[in-house]
């Protein structure tokens, strides 16, 4: 570690002297205004190529160059100039903004693999992002339905919208991707976060990284990162007025008001959201409320402030597994989140500070009032082995969370070709959980994080990362978690070829209950160390037809270990606690595919083959645990293939879901374990009224299927939604 913190010094206080001759400078930026950092551009002039890297802000400075005439040219795939870039170099400075337009296939710019926004065919790592357009396009109901459109993947919710939703990213569990909301983490203590009733509200973007994050990000990234990002406002000084109205089976109702502008220095983006669904089964129906707001003010020419907020309270019936036994008319799941952010950040020509506050919260609460009665669960000719009793808890069960946020990061062009990156992160952990006939559980735990990164570019062609982490976390102690990866672009222009491979080590920290639980049936273990994964990938990508076509292919292998796992005790008394027993291994391949043979015509595609296996059990009783069993409700094999056009008044799409059987298991006694696989037909057409106001009908499930994501939870059937959206002005 000290040696890092050494190099890292020295790094940072390299700068290039003062040389003869002319300068060139100025920002590279994306056509929404977006900088553009680790860029390379070719110069090309008196003294023939020469090439320059932008910095953390989109800013280049080439020196010493003989006077005359220089042409730009961007090297990076899936970019091109927006327009011709020449300019005379003399003995005083000169100046040149560039401006970035996408290839027909475009570049992916995120920030999620490396905490600053970054190319990603320059990074190394294995990641996808939805845009703001591809979010819109899909018109999903559901978070869910958008993250399982992309490669490793897999989703699983219990039954219709708003009930409960697990995301499984390359056969990690549920609990194994640190989930983040423009920078704030949500998840609750331990890694759990429930996917079942995000609704896209006022998303710019989705992006999902693969692989270990720990290094950057600290617990729960032990399979990959999953962020969110709220729309900003537009960049004309016009505000803007949006408004959608909607409905549709399961009697849907869908209602969102907003508004986005600028005014001077300040910028907003709010909207309002209340949604309703009885869904399909018997007490099922969904009901949310939602709002998001974004609000930014750039204090000086270096210096922007940006506040965030976002509220949800929604509530749900929670029928069970109707599949199998009759429902529960009076279960209940009630839901408030609340989520605040504050990001403070001054950019200059080759460094950038930034401030961060957050806060988190959710606050849920299971109801069962009444006793429903017991019943033998029953699947065509099966009968369970034993009947199934309903336990009431007229007061509920409780589990209430918070975390509090606070960090700084810094980075620095150093040199030529090194972007540095040092941060620090402290979270403060809370809860109040359990039943409420019984004395809560209210844990405190504060975790530390200082993390090491260095992106270098070395000859235009080499991208290397190397990254280190130092957490200390209130539960396990202080741990070490590195990162490196490499792009190396072995042919550039239109038709570039990159192949990638990175590594890289996650942590986990255990729940509130597992550390602390005072129960003797589930009694706390200080002494737990985290869960544990190593991951490895490698890839390749292919542009092909002057940029027209993106091809990906990529291996990984990701190992889990350290797994943390219930064991009883006392067989007499049932006393139980927790103890790191599992160790499990998912391993694959990942397809993706994206084209663009007409500006009106687009299709994408992927695949992915995952291979997973329990290798160290981590249940002594349910068989689908054991030794050499696949992975819970990961499927093996899993695609999806999704066309786009839009032309004049008329717009649409259509997305066909695939996936294969997985291990599941009905935990009723009927010993079912396998869930077969479906196919999922979704299509949606958009029809442009008159200006400013279009109507839009989305089918789901247009062939019927029916299906369970989840064993002993049926899917909705055919959904149908019709709908008026109405904008005025522009929106960004």
């Amino acid at each position: 570690m000290r040696r890092s913190l050494v190099l890292f010094s020295a790094l940072l206080a390299a700068n290039a002297g003062a040389e003869p001759g002319g300068t060139l400078s100025g920002a590279v930026r994306l056509g929404d205004g977006t900088p553009a950092p680790q860029i390379t551009l070719t110069l090309r002039g008196p003294a023939g190529a020469r090439q320059v890297l932008t910095g953390a802000s989109g800013r280049y400075r080439a020196a010493a160059l003989p006077e005359g005439e220089y042409a730009l040219q961007v090297t990076a795939p899936g970019f091109v100039l927006a327009r011709p870039a020449v300019v005379v170099v003399g003995e005083t400075d000169a100046q040149l903004d560039l401006v970035l337009a996408p290839a027909p296939v475009q570049e992916l710019v995120i920030v999620t693999a490396a905490r600053g926004a970054t190319a990603l065919s320059g990074i190394g790592v294995a990641a996808s992002a939805l845009s703001r357009e591809r979010i819109e396009e899909r018109e999903p109901s559901s978070l869910l339905a958008l993250v399982q459109d992309l490669p490793g993947v897999a989703v699983a919710r219990a039954g219709g919208l708003g009930l409960q939703g697990s995301v499984f990213l390359r056969g990690g569990d549920s609990r194994y991707a640190r989930v983040l909301l423009d920078g704030v983490p949500l998840n609750q203590p331990g890694g759990a976060f429930d996917f079942g009733s995000a609704l896209p509200l006022e998303l710019e973007r989705v992006e999902v990284l693969r692989g270990a994050g720990s290094s950057l990000y600290g617990t729960d990234a032990l399979a990959g990162v999953i962020q969110l990002m709220t729309r900003r406002g537009d960049s004309a000084e016009t505000p803007s007025l949006h408004a959608e109205l909607a409905g549709g089976s399961f009697a849907q109702r869908r209602f969102q008001l907003g508004t986005a502008g600028r005014s001077g220095r300040l910028d907003w983006n709010l909207g309002l959201l209340r949604f309703d669904t009885d869904n399909q089964e018997p007490n099922s129906a969904f009901r949310e409320n939602a709002g998001a707001a974004s609000l930014g003010a750039r204090l000086d020419e270096r210096t922007s402030l940006r506040m965030l907020l976002r509220a949800e309270d929604s509530e749900a019936g929670t029928p069970g597994p109707t599949a199998f036994g009759r429902p529960d008319l009076d279960a209940s799941f009630e839901r408030t989140d609340l989520t605040l952010g504050g990001q403070l950040r001054q950019a200059r020509e080759r460094t950038s500070h930034e401030l961060r506050l957050g806060y988190a919260s959710s606050r849920q609460l299971s109801r069962n009032p009444l006793d429903s009665g017991s019943y033998t669960p029953r699947a065509g000719a099966l009968a369970g082995s034993f009947p199934i009793s309903d336990y009431p808890n007229p007061l509920g069960y409780q589990n209430d969370s918070a975390r509090l946020s606070a960090g700084y990061q810094a980075e620095r062009q150093a040199g030529t070709a090194h972007l540095l990156t040092a941060g620090v992160d402290l979270e403060r952990e809370s809860g109040e959980l359990g039943s409420r006939a019984e004395t809560l559980l209210s844990p405190v735990r504060t975790n530390f994080g200082f993390y090491l990164q260095d992106r270098a570019v070395l000859g235009g062609r080499v991208f290397a990362t190397l990254g280190v982490r130092l957490e200390h976390n209130a539960s396990f102690g202080t741990r070490v978690v590195p990162r490196s990866a490499l792009a190396l672009r072995l042919r550039g222009g239109e038709d570039a070829t990159t192949l990638r491979a990175s590594t890289g080590v996650g942590i986990k920290e255990p729940t509130f209950t597992e550390s602390f639980g005072v129960s003797q049936y589930a009694r706390g273990n200080p002494d737990l160390a985290p869960e544990r994964s190593r991951t490895f990938d490698l890839g390749l990508e292919q542009r092909l037809l002057g940029g027209r076509l993106k091809a990906e292919a990529t291996l990984f292998h990701h190992q889990y270990r350290d797994q943390i796992a219930y064991r009883v005790l006392d067989y007499t008394t049932f006393a139980g606690s927790f103890a790191n027993l599992g160790e499990a291994r998912a391993r694959g391949l990942e397809l993706g595919l994206e084209a663009q043979p007409l500006a009106r015509l687009g299709f994408s595609a992927h695949y992915t083959r995952l291979d997973s296996e329990v290798l160290v059990s981590t249940s002594d009783f349910n068989p689908v645990y054991q030794v050499g069993k696949p992975l819970l409700r990961r499927p093996s094999h899993q695609g999806s293939l999704s066309a786009r056009w839009s032309g004049g008044r008329l717009s649409g799409g259509a997305t066909l879901v695939l996936v294969g059987k997985r291990a599941d298991s009905d935990f009723l006694g009927l010993n079912l374990e396998e869930n077969g696989g479906y196919a999922r037909l979704d299509v949606r057409l958009r029809v442009r009224l008159v200006r400013g106001l279009e109507a839009y009908l989305v089918a789901e499930n247009l062939l019927d299927r029916e299906y369970q994501e989840v064993l002993g939870y049926p899917a909705l059937g055919r959904s149908l939604r019709a709908g008026l959206r109405f904008r005025s002005g522009r929106r960004s």
